[in-house]
């Protein structure tokens, strides 16, 4: 937290140099959102660089209102979203625990990622981000643009959703 405030401070004086900082410090997150909002990693790292990109050049209309985390995972999200524009998409594909992403590597990584996948798509985003990312619930809603009970009633209900689903494939 005082990393990203000593570094936010010195890139709005115009210190360019601490610009390598920020990337250093978000990248990992980014990266790992992107992975499950794109089709496969190329178009991972296409985003993760797009949306630092957008980050950088639009740094002075942020507004420190809210953390600046939630900032960069909202462009991060309107990044992959344009992204399936582009390709002329407008959701994700049914099941993406077969594409070449990096992420599905042991059989209970493919079980679980299909169970996220299967959820509707409003707590399917609020499971990444809580799980996938370790946001927090005020995190969520910062992004998300919702209040702070309607993330907990999505979470709720999608994980009572997928001990549903669990116990239906036992």
């Amino acid at each position: 937290m005082i990393r990203e405030y000593n570094i936010l401070h010195k890139i709005e004086n115009d210190n360019t140099t601490c610009l390598e900082d920020l990337i250093n410090l978000y990248y990992p997150d980014v990266f790992r959102y992107c992975l499950w909002h794109t089709p496969n990693r190329q178009a991972a790292e296409d985003a993760t660089q797009e949306t630092f990109l957008k980050t950088i050049r639009y740094f002075k209309k942020y507004i420190h209102c809210g953390k600046f985390k939630s900032y960069i995972y909202k462009v991060a999200s309107n990044v992959c979203i344009d992204i399936w524009r582009k390709k002329g998409m407008e959701s994700l594909p049914e099941n993406l625990a077969y594409m070449e992403n990096g992420f599905a590597q042991t059989e209970s990584d493919l079980d679980l990622k299909c169970l996220v996948e299967n959820l509707p798509e409003k707590y399917r985003e609020i499971v990444l981000l809580r799980f996938a990312q370790d946001l927090s619930i005020r995190e969520i809603a910062e992004i998300e643009n919702i209040p702070l009970r309607t993330v907990q009633s999505r979470l709720r209900a999608a994980l009572k959703q997928i001990k549903k689903n669990v116990r239906k494939g036992e």
